[in-house]
Formats: structure tokens, C-alpha cells, sequence
């Protein structure tokens, strides 16, 4: 039972503690709908700086009308608390129907409504729209804390401090609650519409529990305070100008508090990574200080004789915790880098490291945020004292939420980007220093003597405070952008000279250069993340950085003559645009980038991306790149989508089905898209997820290997992609860009391919997935597990560059004319190294082979020339299928027949039947003789070593995918089907878990004739 309530109502009213129970469900259910609602509307507006501030306007807007207009009418109310159900249900209604409205609305409105708008017509469509869906939901949000307040306070007589810091504590607690709860259990179970509708559940349940106390508390309407003594003209001017420096106070202090939040978010970012799990950490560590300092204030505030003083030193070490944040933070650093090396890389080790990275965000974060849990119940509290009624707790937390937007935009739009974080923080904290010794001040004019000194105290806390973090604080770029969440180093090597570096609106962006080797390499970073590197000088060896930049605008341009507008999603380096603008046949390249820092550090790439930005046919346009899109009144011939990785905030909706199905309306007739996706930090789940969006958006589409780590795909919505070309090397820029990074020619190209059409869509179901979706956002829930994972997809790798030749490749007159290359590509390095193989065998001495290659090759030519290769047949027949897995996909026909059917290098004929078949089989596939590989294999499967053979990680997996490949290539899917039947369980579990044996088993077995690799022939 709460103590003071009346003792009229005591009986009565006895379940009236239950109403802050009841207030956590409330607070739980409207953070929910802010995060949630922003991530809907970021689908319609977009997630650009500005649209981010304009959501944020219509939430905290919407809630400061709610909580202004109710203030005008609570005081008439004779049961607020029933008010407060209604609306409280009515919220529930509207949450438990949003999805569905959201949805129809919009999809309304992209068909039928803003293809016929262009320029400004369309943004205020598109905002009024967002308008009409969540403010009617704000407003009443808004009005929840000032009806609730002034229900409790008429039952609680006489304890409005008790009252108004309880009901802020057990809101802000059920907020925090509400924050991890939606990322960490809604999110993954229900998506974004049964998180939604969960909210709404809660809001009814809400209104239910409070409905028995709301129907049974009648109590007097207040009066609206105790007439004042002494003169009244001169006491009214003093309580007026009291009321306004409250309420003034009240909303600098709602500004300051926004951008410590924002700061602190973008600082902490840097240490513990730009990811959904992270953001929510911090806000709920920001919420629960705030909760825990209203619980503080709960059972002291009514006891104190001026609230006001007590708001003003409450300021000033708000002001000063906050000075101190910046001293906890630059350990931060330090705490996260430790975490990295101890933690184990797995799933259960996120967690922890997510626990973890809570505490670091409650220690930069809690003692400031702390402090602001006390000031607006204090700022109310002196309010309700001084006569204001219950007008002014709506008119204290309407002014609170005002000053908490103009402190999102000052934060967003000029602090950071003017300031830096260091600074923003500064003015953010020298506000609620001003404000203590304000409020000190003007207590100390209407008290005792002994309160005087005060304002000056604090004044010289504040002086001392704000000394010692411009002159001890020192945030070292070099520490910042260290991308210590990833790779657990704590600064960039000291060698490391920076050249640019600036907190932008969305990001904070650093350019820089090290050393790799002997040459210098300059690299572009946002939030510590390494976007793009690329050599400073063209005689350097190139980064593999620059030969995905290079390939994605190269292999479209190898596909078509010429586009006339080509649209390309992230600018990062600006390499991509520099290589689509080097050919002629190019017309407008419209390059969007949501942080203008980004393009800016791009120009210390000079020379390198020149055309990127002196190219008159180069537009750079700062925007979300799908609400670029949707207001584009022409459509593109082609779209090149780089974003940064799907873990980084945000960048997920760019690999969701929803954009896969938006993309194909922004492309003319035969226009091309084009998607980057790493292979690094993810899993194959993930990349399922991605491509089976896609898929079903595009009738044809293939997949690009730019190295190991980056996947190209290129799709077209209709028909099929048509061959590559060797047009683009008409074009001396573009011929220039390809052959720094190894690729003179198409059959270079054509090298690229890791997977066709064909082979994409038979990946998927090999690793079933939830498709990644814009309501149901899988990749961006799960791609930063991956990454603290370290995952790595090396599928499209070993499928390129496997045992058997997956795809039709090019034949060239020698694998000699791969030497010199600078960067060679991952099949081209294969021919390379194949050709040195096979030329050592025959008794050359190539340079380049590697340790184990050079055992491999003494190892085989010593068994030949002793003829004993018979003597340990197993052992024979493994070291043959390693030398063939290297050999027999990558080398041209004179020199597989050399090697295989002729074999110059065999001492004498092998008269073991399992070196004997093993050779045929191996003779056979050099030939492309399937049905031959079909014969020998199964001799050797039903051999005396066929058990040992099987059982053989290496072996058995050469063997069984040697014949699964024969009978797919003679489109016999029962032959495959029974050679699984009867020998997948021979099989080690190591060639059962290979995903390239397991695709190729299942295109095999399918009977769609279509898996034949004659379908690839044209496209290779």
C-alpha cells in the first residue's frame, strides 16, 4: 500500500498501488511503438539523417500535443483514470490494426498514387501520409502520463513528489524493459507486425487492469492551488515568471538530455559496432538510468522544502556526470578489446558479449541519465506547488518533449557535424550547467541567506568540469576508427596517418592510410567499418577492395552497349562510378549516399575516382536509395546496389524481398540490376535468406566472384541475361581499370562466374532459411551473430573452383599466359597454379608452388619412377585425385591430355585394378568422357578399396562427386539418385558437410533437365 492516501479511500482504494505495475506494461508498449514505427516508416520516407529527424518530430511532436492539449482539460475531469483506459484501449485497437493499415496504405499509395508525382508533390504526399498513420497514435501517447499523474495524485493525496517520481520511474522501466524485449524476443518470433500487435495487446490489457480503479475513484476536482499571500499583482508576476523558467528549463533540459543520448550512441557505436542489438542496449541503459532516478526522487521528494533547489544541483551534476562520461568512455576502447579476446566466437559468446556490452553502455550512460530521471518530476513538482493545478504536469512534459526535438536536430545537424562528439557533448553539458546555477539563482533571490553561495559553487563545479574535459579528453581518431568490435585491436597501428575524419549526420566517416607490405594503401571507414581501400598509386599491387569496385561496374558494362541512366547505391570510394563513367557509351550515373562526410572523405581518393566527381555525366545524391528511387520520375537501365554489410543498421532493407520486388519497377525494358553481397562475417543461412528474395524477383541471374570474400549478382526481373561481350574493352578507361586488377580480356571475365542461374536456385533449399523481409528482418536480427562468429561462406568459392568443372569454361592454348598477372581472379590464379603443377610434374621446376604443392608433386613422381604406385594403392589413388582436383578443371585440353591420357610422366602401367581404374577414371574426366568415369568409378566403389576409398575425407569426396558430376551431365538424375542412395552414408562426415558436394548431389538428382551445364555454356 503506498503511504498518504487518503484515509476516506484507504479501504477502497487500496489496489491503487497496482497503477504503477500497470504504468511499467504502459511504458513497456510505447517503447515498443517508437522503435517499431520508426523502422515502418523508414520504409515509406526512407532512412536518411533528415528523414530519421522528421520521425522523430512526428513522435515526440505528436506526444508534446497530446500531453499540451490534455493539460488544458485534466483538472475538469472527474475520473482521468478512465480517460486514461479509453485511451489507453483505443491505442491497443489502432496498434492491433497497423500492420494491416500500414501495408494497405502504402501499397496503395506506391502503385496508384506516387508514380504520378514528382519533386516536392511527392515528399509532401509521402510525409503526409506518415502523418495520417502514426500521429493520431502520438497524440494519444502524449496524453497517457499527464491523465495518469492526475488520477494517481488524487488518490494519493498529498504525495504529488511520491506520485509524479513513481509513475516516471515505473514508466521508464517498463520502456527499458520494452527495448530489449522487442529486439531480443518479438522481433525474432513474431516480425515486425506481431511485435506491433503485441503492443496492442498490452495497451488493452492495460486499460483492462485499470478500468475496476478508474470506475470506482471519483474524487473532488482539485483547485488549482492555494491563493497566494501578499500583494497579488506582484506575486502573480513572480509565480508567472517562475512558471516560465520552469517550463523553459524543462525543455533545454529535454534538448541537452536528446543529445547526450544521441552522442552517446554515436560514441559508443564506434566501441561496441553499428548493429540493432547494440543501439538497443544503449537506449535501454539510457532508459533505466533515468527509471532508477526517478525511483531515487519517489520517497524524498515530497519531503523537500524547495524542488527547484534541488532541480538546480540535480542540473548542474547531470551536467558534470555527463563531463565524466567522456573520461568512462575512453576506456571503453580498452574493456571491448579484452572482451574480443576472452569471449569464445560463438553464439552462446555474443550473448555474453552483448551482457557485456550493457554494462560498458550503464557506466558511460547511467549516471548522467541518472540525474535527468529527477528533473521533470522535480520541474512538475514545483510547478503543482506554486498553484499551476494539473495543468502543468501536461505543460511540463509537453515542453520536456519540444526540447527533445529541438535536441535531436541540434545533435543530428549541427553539433555533431560542426563539433565533433567531444564538443557536442561539451555544449550539451555546459546547457544543464547553465540551467543548475539559473534555477540556483533564482532560488537563492527568494530564500535564506545560507542558500547565496549556491549558484556560485556551482558555477565553479561547472568551470572545473568543463576545464578538464577539453584539456584531458582526447578522442584519438586513430583509437576510434579501430573497428575494435570486429578484430579486437584497440588503436590503428601508429604508422597510420589520418587524413580526414568527421562525425557526420548519419555516421561517422575516417580516411587513412597504412601500410600493406610495401605499399601504401588509403582506406574510407564509417563507424570504424572499412568500406573501401584501394592503393595510393597505380603501381602498387591493387586491393581486393579494388577489384569488387572495379567488377561491379564493369561486368554490366560487358552485358549492353551502353546505358543511358545508371543509378548506383552507396558511393563509398567512388570507384564504381569512376569505372561505369570510364566508357562512352554511359550516360547519367546518379550515385546516392546517405552521408554526405562519405563523399566528401572519397575526394582524398584524388586521381583514382576523378571521374566520380568531375565527369559532368556524375549526379552524387544525398538520400535514402529507396526513397530516392520511388521519387525518380524516369526509370534506370541499370542499378548497381553497394551497401555497406547487411549488420551494420539499417543496410539490412537493402537485401530484404521487399527492395528485390521495388528494384525490377525502377528499371526500364532489359534493364539490370546488379547487388553486392559479401561472404565474410555471414552465414550461409544468410546468403539463402538474401537470394531467395531475389530469385524470385529475377528470371535470370547469376553470381560473380570479384575474390574469395565478395559476391556480384547480376539479375535481370524478365527474360535472360545475355552473354558477356568484349565490347567494354574498346573502352580504354575501362580496359585500363580491368587490367590493374588482372582481366585483359572476356574469357578473364567469363572466368568470374562462381554460379549461373541454375545453380543459385538450387543453393537455396541446401540451406533453409526465413527470407529476409522488411517485416520479418531476419539479416538484420542475426548478420552481427555472424559476424562476432568470424562465419565465413566459402560455398560460391569452392563451387567455382571445384574438383570438377561445375560450370562450361574457356579454353585457352596454355595456362602460361596467366603469368604476370597483378590480381588475378580466384579461377585464373587456379589456372596459374595448375599449369605450374602439371609442368612440374612433367620434370620443369616452376617458381611459385607452395610447400605442400612440391611435397604433393615429389610425392607422385617418386611413386612413378619407382613403380610403386602399386604398392599402397589407397594411398596412390589419394595422392593422384589431389594432384587431379588441381589440375583437371583449370587446365587447357593439350595439357589435360599430357597429363591424364597421354602420361609421358608414368614410369611403367600400374597393374593394381584400384590404380588402374582410378587412372582410367581420371584419363576419362580429363577426356569429358561421363559415361567412362561412370564405368571406372563404379569399379572402384565396388572394389576391394571401394570401403577405404569411401571412407577417405579426400578420396571418397573426389570419387563420389566425380560421378555424381558424370551423371548430371548426361541429365541422368536416377543414376545420381541411386549413387546417393547407396554411398552417401559411406561417405566421411567431412565430405557429407561439403556444401559443394552436397549442391552438386542434389543439381544431379533433380530431374529437371534444365541442371544440365550445357545451359551455362553460352553465359561462361
Amino acid at each position: 500500500m503506498l503511504q498518504g492516501m487518503a484515509s476516506g479511500s484507504r479501504g477502497r482504494y487500496g489496489g491503487a498501488t497496482w497503477l504503477l505495475a500497470i504504468f511499467i506494461l504502459s511504458g513497456f508498449a510505447g517503447l515498443i511503438y517508437q522503435s517499431i514505427w520508426t523502422q515502418y516508416l523508414g520504409l515509406l520516407l526512407g532512412h536518411s539523417s533528415h528523414a530519421q529527424s522528421l520521425v522523430l518530430m512526428l513522435f515526440m511532436g505528436g506526444m508534446a500535443l497530446g500531453a499540451w492539449g490534455i493539460s488544458r482539460y485534466s483538472e475538469r475531469l472527474r475520473r482521468p483514470l478512465l480517460v486514461y483506459a479509453v485511451i489507453e484501449l483505443v491505442i491497443g485497437v489502432l496498434g492491433l490494426g497497423f500492420d494491416g493499415l500500414f501495408q494497405s496504405v502504402t501499397g496503395w499509395a506506391f502503385a496508384h498514387v506516387m508514380p504520378g508525382l514528382e519533386g516536392g508533390a511527392l515528399v509532401a504526399f509521402r510525409w503526409a501520409l506518415a502523418t495520417l498513420l502514426v500521429l493520431p497514435q502520438c497524440i494519444l501517447l502524449g496524453a497517457t502520463f499527464p491523465l495518469m499523474s492526475a488520477g494517481y495524485i488524487r488518490l494519493q493525496s498529498g504525495a504529488q513528489g511520491q506520485v509524479l517520481a513513481g509513475l516516471y520511474f515505473s514508466n521508464s522501466l517498463g520502456a527499458a524493459c520494452g527495448a530489449l524485449a522487442s529486439t531480443y524476443l518479438l522481433l525474432p518470433a513474431v516480425g515486425l507486425p506481431g511485435t506491433v500487435m503485441a503492443a496492442g495487446l498490452l495497451n488493452i490489457a492495460v486499460a483492462i487492469l485499470v478500468y475496476p480503479l478508474a470506475r470506482d475513484s471519483l474524487a473532488p476536482v482539485p483547485a488549482s492551488g492555494q491563493p497566494p499571500s501578499g500583494p497579488l499583482d506582484a506575486q502573480r508576476r513572480s509565480n508567472a515568471r517562475q512558471v516560465w523558467l520552469v517550463l523553459l528549463v524543462a525543455a533545454l533540459t529535454g534538448a541537452s538530455s536528446f543529445v547526450y543520448e544521441i552522442t552517446w550512441v554515436r560514441m559508443l557505436s564506434l566501441a561496441l559496432g553499428t548493429t540493432l542489438h547494440s543501439f538497443e542496449l544503449m537506449l535501454a541503459a539510457f532508459i533505466a538510468g533515468i527509471a532508477f532516478g526517478g525511483l531515487w526522487l519517489r520517497n524524498r521528494a515530497d519531503k523537500m522544502e524547495s524542488p527547484l533547489r534541488v532541480a538546480g544541483w540535480v542540473q548542474v551534476w547531470m551536467g558534470l556526470a555527463a563531463l565524466a562520461s567522456m573520461f568512462i568512455y575512453s576506456n571503453s576502447f580498452e574493456w571491448v578489446g579484452w572482451l574480443m579476446k576472452v569471449i569464445v566466437r560463438s553464439a552462446e559468446g555474443y550473448a555474453a558479449y552483448n551482457l557485456a556490452s550493457g554494462v560498458i553502455a550503464v557506466l558511460v550512460m547511467f549516471p548522467a541519465a541518472f540525474f535527468a530521471g529527477m528533473t521533470l518530476p522535480l520541474l512538475t513538482l514545483a510547478l503543482l506547488r506554486s498553484g499551476r493545478g494539473e495543468r502543468s504536469i501536461g505543460q511540463a512534459y509537453a515542453f520536456n518533449t519540444i526540447g527533445a526535438i529541438v535536441g535531436v536536430l541540434a545533435a543530428v545537424h549541427l553539433l555533431m557535424p560542426l563539433l565533433g562528439l567531444k564538443y557536442a557533448l561539451i555544449v550539451a553539458a555546459l546547457v544543464d550547467l547553465i540551467l543548475g546555477v539559473m534555477l540556483l539563482a533564482h532560488v537563492s533571490t527568494s530564500r535564506r541567506a545560507s542558500w547565496a553561495g549556491a549558484p556560485a559553487y556551482a558555477g565553479v563545479l561547472g568551470l572545473v568540469g568543463i576545464g578538464a574535459s577539453v584539456m584531458l579528453v582526447q578522442f584519438d581518431p586513430l583509437v576510434l576508427s579501430s573497428s575494435v568490435y570486429r578484430h579486437g585491436s584497440t588503436r590503428l597501428a601508429d604508422s597510420t596517418k589520418m587524413l580526414f575524419y568527421r562525425d557526420g549526420q548519419t555516421a561517422t566517416v575516417a580516411v587513412y592510410e597504412g601500410l600493406r607490405g610495401a605499399d601504401t594503401v588509403r582506406s574510407i571507414a564509417t563507424n570504424g567499418k572499412v568500406d573501401a581501400g584501394m592503393t595510393t598509386t597505380l603501381d602498387m599491387v591493387p586491393t581486393t577492395d579494388e577489384s569488387t569496385m572495379v567488377l561491379l561496374g564493369a561486368l554490366p558494362l560487358a552485358l549492353r552497349d551502353g546505358y543511358d541512366r545508371v543509378g548506383v547505391i552507396g558511393f563509398g570510394s567512388g570507384l564504381t562510378t569512376h569505372t561505369l563513367l570510364g566508357d562512352a557509351r554511359v550516360g547519367q550515373v546518379d550515385t546516392v549516399e546517405i552521408e554526405p562526410a562519405m563523399v566528401d572523405g572519397a575526394r582524398l581518393f584524388g586521381s583514382r575516382v576523378e571521374r566520380a566527381f568531375n565527369d559532368p555525366r556524375s549526379h552524387v545524391v544525398i538520400d535514402d536509395a529507396k526513397a530516392h528511387f520511388a521519387a525518380s520520375p524516369r526509370k534506370y537501365d541499370l542499378i548497381i546496389s553497394e551497401p555497406s554489410n547487411p549488420w551494420v543498421g539499417g543496410t539490412a532493407a537493402l537485401f530484404s524481398t521487399e527492395f528485390y520486388a521495388f528494384i525490377p519497377q525502377q528499371l526500364n525494358e532489359g534493364g539490370i540490376f546488379v547487388q553486392w553481397l559479401q561472404l565474410y562475417e555471414i552465414t550461409p543461412e544468410l546468403v539463402s535468406s538474401v537470394l531467395s528474395g531475389l530469385l524470385e524477383q529475377f528470371s535470370d541471374v547469376r553470381g560473380y566472384l570479384a575474390n574469395n570474400g565478395d559476391l556480384i549478382i547480376v539479375a535481370v526481373p524478365e527474360g535472360k541475361l545475355p552473354a558477356l561481350s568484349d565490347s567494354v574493352f574498346s573502352q580504354a578507361a575501362v580496359r585500363s581499370d580491368l587490367a590493374r586488377i588482372g582481366v585483359h580480356g572476356v574469357a578473364d571475365l567469363q572466368d568470374a562466374l562462381a554460379m549461373d542461374d541454375t545453380a543459385l536456385r538450387m543453393y537455396v533449399p541446401l540451406y533453409p532459411a526465413a527470407r529476409n523481409s522488411d517485416y520479418f528482418p531476419s539479416l538484420m536480427l542475426n548478420a552481427p551473430v555472424a559476424r562476432f562468429q568470424r562465419a565465413f561462406t566459402g560455398d560460391f568459392e569452392s563451387f567455382m573452383t571445384a574438383a570438377w568443372p561445375m560450370l562450361p569454361t574457356v579454353e585457352r592454348e596454355s595456362s602460361r599466359a596467366e603469368n604476370g598477372q597483378r590480381l588475378p581472379l580466384l579461377l585464373i590464379e587456379k589456372r596459374r597454379r595448375a599449369g605450374a603443377l602439371e609442368r612440374a610434374v612433367a620434370g620443369e621446376h616452376p617458381d611459385g608452388l607452395t610447400v605442400e604443392e612440391t611435397v604433393q608433386v615429389e610425392a607422385v613422381r617418386g611413386l612413378a619412377a619407382a613403380c610403386t604406385l602399386d604398392a599402397q594403392p589407397v594411398v596412390s589413388t589419394s595422392l593422384l585425385f589431389q594432384l587431379a582436383r588441381d589440375t583437371i578443371p583449370y587446365l587447357a585440353e593439350p595439357e589435360r591430355r599430357r597429363l591424364w591420357s597421354e602420361r609421358a610422366w608414368l614410369g611403367c602401367t600400374a597393374a593394381n585394378p584400384t590404380v588402374n581404374d582410378a587412372l582410367a577414371l581420371l584419363s576419362a574426366a580429363a577426356d569429358g568422357d561421363h559415361g567412362k568415369v561412370l564405368l571406372h568409378g563404379q569399379r572402384l566403389l565396388d572394389g576391394v578399396d571401394g570401403t577405404a576409398l569411401m571412407a577417405d575425407s579426400g578420396t571418397g569426396y573426389y570419387l563420389f562427386g566425380a560421378m555424381q558430376h558424370a551423371a548430371w551431365s548426361m541429365g541422368d538424375s536416377i543414376r545420381a539418385k541411386a549413387l546417393m542412395d547407396q554411398n552417401w552414408q559411406r561417405l566421411s562426415a567431412e565430405a557429407q558437410r561439403d556444401g559443394t558436394l552436397r549442391l552438386l548431389t542434389y543439381m544431379a538428382s533433380t530431374d529437371d533437365p534444365k541442371g544440365s551445364p550445357e545451359r551455362g555454356a553460352a553465359t561462361r
